[in-house]
């Protein structure tokens, strides 16, 4: 099974990522958002041969962290198919990240991706297409009017499961610790 970890946004930057989704789909046919729920990611999708052990780590894990803050400002791209909302750089975030790398690497032989690390890219995806080059400006420009900021307490990690062509559904949410 393929699994990743996400932070889940707050009801008002999930409802506001979940419009810019619908407009996208709507205008410009760039519809990959509404496949799954805006989130933040922190472990980028790895395959597991049992989701028990990993769920029970993230459980141990969350008693361990008290929900912090996250700041999400504009839009940006990693061109030329992933349009996203930005998330301001977040020492709390970065390091939450860098210590599930590294359980997850001494724990399960879960080894990062090229694209994790000391220098992720924290963002919340509202598309990911392959289209033209032409749509995916437009798409940008469209974006440009808005400009958009939210700060919110991170205090959810989603546990989301591949479901193939369909998307990616939250199996499990794990609340971080509430008592501190």
């Amino acid at each position: 099974m393929r699994i990743g970890f996400a932070i889940l946004l707050d009801d008002e930057s999930h409802n506001f990522a979940r419009q810019v989704e619908l407009e996208l789909c709507e205008k410009f046919g760039l519809c990959w958002g509404l496949r799954q729920s805006p989130h933040i990611t922190i472990k980028t999708p790895f395959d597991t041969p049992d989701l028990r052990p990993i769920v029970n780590y993230l459980e141990e894990l969350s008693t361990e962290i008290s929900p912090f803050s996250i700041e999400l400002e504009g839009f940006n791209s990693f061109e030329p198919k992933v349009l996203f909302i930005d998330v301001k750089d977040n020492p709390a975030l970065q390091n939450l990240h860098l210590r599930i790398l590294k359980d997850l690497q001494e724990k399960f032989q879960i080894t990062p991706s090229q694209f994790e690390g000391p220098n992720m890219k924290f963002h919340s995806s509202i598309a990911l297409e392959d289209t033209t080059e032409d749509k995916f400006q437009e798409a940008q420009a469209y974006l440009s009017q808005k400009k958009p900021y939210f700060k919110f307490k991170a205090d959810t990690i989603g546990i989301f499961y591949h479901l193939g062509d369909a998307g990616w559904a939250i199996i499990r949410r794990i609340n971080l610790n509430q008592t501190t």
